[in-house]
């Protein structure tokens, strides 16, 4: 392996791993706090943990709260589906 490709190799592994490592963080701090799912952009972020960011944070709970709005449509659907209508 060429060593301009081993070292962009050895930087996107140190990469990933601090942006698992933060986004792990994040997911724990949400778990902590579930409120932000409901409201991200207003909900106030405090405590934040070394390692993470609020931005990331927001970005998480924007996911989930994105996630559980598909989750509804598609149990609605599957009532229509259900009811016959």
């Amino acid at each position: 392996m060429n060593k301009d490709l081993s070292l962009l190799a050895a930087n996107e592994e140190i990469r990933r791993t601090r942006r698992n490592l933060s986004d792990r963080l994040a997911r724990r701090w949400i778990n902590e706090h579930p409120e932000i799912k409901e409201d991200p952009e207003n909900c106030i972020v405090e405590d934040i943990p070394e390692g993470t960011s609020e931005s990331t944070i927001r970005a998480i709970a924007r996911f989930y709260k994105r996630k559980k709005l598909v989750r509804e449509v598609l149990r609605e659907r599957n009532y229509d589906d259900s009811t016959g209508t």
